[in-house]
């Protein structure tokens, strides 16, 4: 029953894909009822040659006869043209739309989404998996219609002609129906098997590429082509699995009809000899039996081919139907400019159940005002900007901003007024003047240069003979790290957020890149509320507050000098860092 109801949620995905395109359908479904209708027609010309022209000596008709069936001939496969070339455009056209469907969906999923699945996996439903379905919108699907009225009329013309020599043949149907009933479940299995085989080594593949520094540091080529051996032979066993399967089918199809044409020659001559059919009775049924086995050899590659596709067609549906935890509300509500006051409201967060990060937390960030959070690793810092950016959403408590609930307005209007530089900088393959214009995508060449030069990028950007039209390679790794950071400050500062969050924006850079960054993030930050998560105590110095995390709650708060004068867990993180201060101190 469930493999029912998938196969028709499938067509009916694919329907609703190809929709906008019966002009091309039925153009197509006629053409291949032009098919049906020739192939019907085109034995009785056989028929009439053999039993008629032949024994009357009509030499004048033979040129007749052989003109019908070229001109037949050429009407056949003008026909396959149409029907073949218009079920392409109409198959294209849907699997784009199933594509970017799937595609629009994924992007609006919430991270705990991409932290369950890889992104080599993702990366195969995309692809590999939406191909797969595109061989279900095809002429080939078409025909299986006109094939089974064709298939009926053939029946009833051979039971009109001798029913005891067309019941004979069709006594082997049944046993065409159960084998391939037995063959479809195991086909899908193998062929899902081979799909998440298929997913693992794009997995791996992208693990290593993206990975490829690393693994040449450390020298581990050899050991990573052992493991993509290990994978690339699963896959293989999978693949030879299911095409043992599919190999095996049509075979026993071929065989089974090849009963029924043993049946058709021996009974249908002992017919002919008895004087209950001619010679020509017989060309034709070996002709129709041929048009018979057409719709049963189409019929067992489409099981094949279904099987195949419906396992595809799971792997795509289960991401379909993922909704994201992190979503608007019916009634959310554009959020207006905002100052940038931020109050957590007795907030408990956890990632994973039962580990908590955050607990009745509560803190004040005030417009227009820098405060920085400090605090050992794994104590909330980072989880504060991400829950400022609704990456996630709290499991208990409030989130205001300029007094709106952050869950009560639009994701899309709450993070336009956001930017964020991070430590890790995402950098796109493209130009330098793409990467700058990310937030921005109709920015004019003079904002983008602005920006570039606040961030104190021009100088290295210049120098590259391309300039801003330089490619950057992916993850802009033709930078180096403070380059891609100064990238990311004009990004934001073209995009000219409301808020800022400095996520230890400068953590792995040496001192003279810090301080081209410092430079610039003091041209970004005035007029702005900002937070700034750094682990580096000298970089947040001249905060307007500073927030102290220990184990997901505040515990100290206050400017640099007063957090010194308290000794508290500032003072211990500052001495730590600083030990000559803390001996002069002494």
């Amino acid at each position: 029953m469930k493999g029912r109801k998938q196969f028709a949620e499938m067509f009916k995905e694919l329907l609703a894909q190809a929709s906008g395109q019966w002009p091309l359908i039925l153009l197509a479904g006629a053409a291949i009822v032009g098919i049906s209708v020739l192939e019907f027609w085109i034995p009785q010309f056989t028929k009439v040659v053999i039993d008629q022209l032949i024994p009357d000596r009509r030499y004048d008709a033979l040129l007749e006869i052989g003109s019908c069936i070229v001109g037949a001939a050429l009407l056949l496969g003008f026909f396959r043209f149409c029907s073949s070339y218009m079920m392409t455009l109409v198959s294209q056209r849907a699997i784009l739309r199933l594509r970017n469907k799937l595609y629009r969906h994924t992007l609006s999923l919430d991270l705990k989404f991409f932290e369950r699945n890889r992104t080599g996996d993702l990366m195969t439903r995309l692809t590999g998996d939406v191909n797969q379905l595109q061989e279900l919108v095809s002429a080939d699907t078409l025909s299986i219609a006109a094939d089974f009225f064709t298939f009926i009329a053939v029946c009833g013309y051979l039971l009109y002609v001798d029913w005891e020599l067309a019941l004979l043949l069709m006594s082997t149907f049944p046993f065409l129906f159960y084998t391939s009933r037995f063959f479809s479940r195991r086909i899908k299995s193998a062929y899902r098997t081979v799909r998440q085989s298929s997913a693992e080594l794009s997995n791996h593949l992208q693990d290593t590429l993206s990975g490829i520094r690393m693994i040449k540091s450390f020298a581990n080529e050899h050991e990573e082509a052992q493991r993509f051996a290990g994978w690339s032979e699963q896959n293989r066993n999978a693949t030879v699995a299911a095409s043992r399967l599919s190999a095996l089918f049509s075979p026993i199809i071929d065989v089974l009809n090849s009963i029924g044409m043993v049946f058709v020659l021996l009974f249908g001559a002992w017919q002919a000899m008895r004087g209950r059919l001619t010679v020509g009775d017989i060309v034709a049924f070996l002709a129709y039996l041929r048009l018979l086995q057409g719709p049963i050899r189409s019929f067992s590659r489409m099981v094949s081919r279904i099987q195949q596709s419906a396992a595809a067609y799971e792997r795509i549906h289960e991401v379909l139907m993922t909704l994201p935890e992190v979503r608007n509300k019916d009634n959310a509500v554009a959020l207006p400019v905002i100052q940038g006051d931020i109050f957590f409201d007795d907030v408990d967060f956890a990632y994973e159940a039962n580990v908590p990060v955050l607990q009745n937390f509560h803190l004040r960030i005030r417009a227009n005002q820098v405060t920085a959070l400090v605090g050992s690793s794994g104590s909330g810092k980072s989880t504060v900007a991400h829950l400022i950016a609704r990456l996630y959403d709290v499991q208990k408590g409030v989130i205001f901003i300029d007094g709106h609930p952050l869950d009560e307005v639009t994701l899309e209007s709450l993070r336009r007024q956001i930017g964020i530089v991070s430590q890790d900088v995402i950098l796109l393959n493209g130009t330098i003047r793409d990467n700058i214009a990310y937030g921005k995508p109709d920015a004019s060449p003079e904002e983008i240069e602005a920006a570039a030069r606040a961030a104190n990028a021009q100088e290295f950007i210049e120098a590259f003979p391309d300039g801003y039209d330089t490619l950057i390679g992916e993850r802009g790794v033709k930078l180096s790290g403070g380059q891609k950071q100064r990238l990311s400050i004009a990004r934001a500062l073209l995009k000219n957020p409301r808020l800022i969050i400095l996520d230890e924006a400068t953590a792995a850079l040496d001192t003279e890149s810090e301080q081209l960054i410092q430079k610039a993030l003091s041209r970004l930050l005035p007029g702005r509320t900002c937070l700034v998560i750094a682990h580096r105590l000298s970089t947040i110095q001249h905060a307007d507050r500073i927030v102290v995390l220990e184990k997901g709650q505040v515990v100290e708060t206050g400017t640099h000098e007063a957090l010194l004068r308290r000794s508290g867990r500032y003072k211990t993180l500052y001495d730590m860092q600083f030990p000559q201060t803390a001996v002069e101190t002494a």
